[in-house]
C-alpha cells in the first residue's frame, strides 16, 4: 500500500486546514465485528488509548469510549472479518502516544504502511491490529483533523470511481452536511485516473468522515466486519435513514442494511439500549426485533409490555 498512500496523502496539510473540533453526542458510531474477542479487544484499546473506558458490556456487545468517540465491539461470530476498506484514522498529539499505540498494535498485527515520516505527517503509519481492525495513526493536532478519530472509507475494485457519488448521496441524507475538501488525482498518478477522488473529507451532521478511491489491486471490499450505526430517537428518523440508505442497496435483518456502495449500516432506535439493559424486558424486546428488518419502535416497546 505504501506506494499508493505516499501519493494520496501528500496534500494532507492543506486539505485539513480551517477545520474545527465539534464536541457532541454522535449520531453515527463505528461497530467492529469480532469472533468471541470483543472483551479482549476492549481491554487492549482501553490500555493503549489515553483515557479510553468501557461504558457498556454484555455477553455480546461491548461499548467503549475513546476520546469522546463511542465504538461498539460486537461478538458476532466467525461470519465476517474486518479489513482495511474501513479504517479508523487516529490523531496522536505526542510521539509517546503514537509510539505506544504502534508498539501494542504491532504485536501479531499486519502492516499496511510503516511508521515513518511522510509528506503529510512527521510520523504516520497504517496497521491492522491482531483482531483485524485497521488503524491509521498520525502525529498531529486534533484541531487540524477536526476530531481525534475519523472513519476512513476506501473505495476499491467495483467501487472505484464512486466516491463523488457517495459524497453526494451521504450529504443528501444527513442534515447539516457538506464537503470540507476534495483532492483529485493528477494525470501522472497511474493507475488512478486523472480527476478521480484522491482524498475527501465530508461532514455528516457534525461528524467528519474521510473517503478515497484507489485503482491499485486490493484484495478486500466493504463488508459487515466494520459497519456504521445510526442512533435514532424516533420512528420518523428510522424510516428516513432506512429508506434512503436502502435505495439501490439491500435490506438485512435486525436493523442491518447495505447501501448502494456495499457499506454496511445499522439503523437502531436509542430506546433499545434501555430495553436491553432491563432484565424484565430484554428477552421480549429481542424476540420482537429478531423478526424485523427495519426496526419498529412501537412494536418493540409493546412487546415488552405484553
Amino acid at each position: 500500500m505504501s506506494v499508493l498512500y505516499n501519493e494520496v496523502l501528500g496534500g494532507y496539510p492543506n486539505f485539513t486546514r480551517n477545520l474545527t473540533v465539534k464536541h457532541m453526542k454522535e449520531l453515527i458510531t463505528p461497530c467492529l465485528w469480532f469472533d468471541n474477542q470483543a472483551k479482549e479487544a476492549a481491554a487492549l484499546y482501553c490500555k493503549v488509548f489515553p483515557g479510553a473506558r468501557i461504558v457498556v458490556q454484555s455477553p455480546i456487545v461491548t461499548e467503549i469510549e475513546v476520546a469522546g468517540q463511542h465504538i461498539t465491539l460486537l461478538d458476532g461470530g466467525p461470519m465476517y472479518r474486518p479489513n482495511p476498506s474501513i479504517s479508523l484514522y487516529y490523531i496522536c498529539e505526542t510521539e509517546e502516544e503514537i509510539d505506544n499505540i504502534w508498539e501494542a498494535f504491532s504485536r501479531d498485527g499486519s502492516l499496511q504502511m510503516p511508521l515513518d515520516k511522510y509528506p503529510w505527517s512527521e510520523k504516520y503509519g497504517w496497521i491492522s491490529d491482531r483482531f483485524g481492525i485497521s488503524w491509521q495513526l498520525s502525529l498531529g493536532k486534533i484541531e487540524t483533523g477536526g476530531q481525534k478519530i475519523t472513519p476512513f472509507l476506501l473505495f476499491v475494485g467495483d467501487q472505484y470511481g464512486r466516491v463523488e457519488e457517495a459524497i453526494q448521496h451521504y450529504t443528501s441524507i444527513f442534515k447539516d452536511s457538506g464537503t470540507d475538501s476534495i483532492l483529485r488525482y493528477s494525470k501522472d498518478e497511474l493507475p488512478d485516473i486523472e480527476g478521480k477522488v484522491k482524498l475527501a473529507r465530508i461532514d455528516l451532521d457534525g461528524q467528519k468522515f474521510m473517503l478515497m478511491e484507489s485503482a491499485h489491486a486490493h484484495k478486500f471490499a466493504f463488508n459487515e466486519g466494520v459497519s456504521l450505526t445510526i442512533h435514532c430517537n424516533t420512528q420518523e428518523e428510522i424510516d428516513h435513514y432506512w429508506g434512503k440508505l436502502t435505495e439501490r442497496g439491500a435490506e438485512s435483518m435486525c436493523g442491518w442494511l447495505k447501501d448502494r456502495f456495499g457499506v454496511s449500516w445499522q439503523v437502531i432506535p436509542t430506546v433499545l439500549g434501555k430495553l436491553m439493559t432491563d432484565p424484565n424486558k430484554a428477552g421480549k424486546a429481542a424476540k420482537a426485533f429478531m423478526q424485523m428488518r427495519k426496526f419498529d419502535i412501537e412494536k418493540i416497546v409493546q412487546a415488552t409490555l405484553d
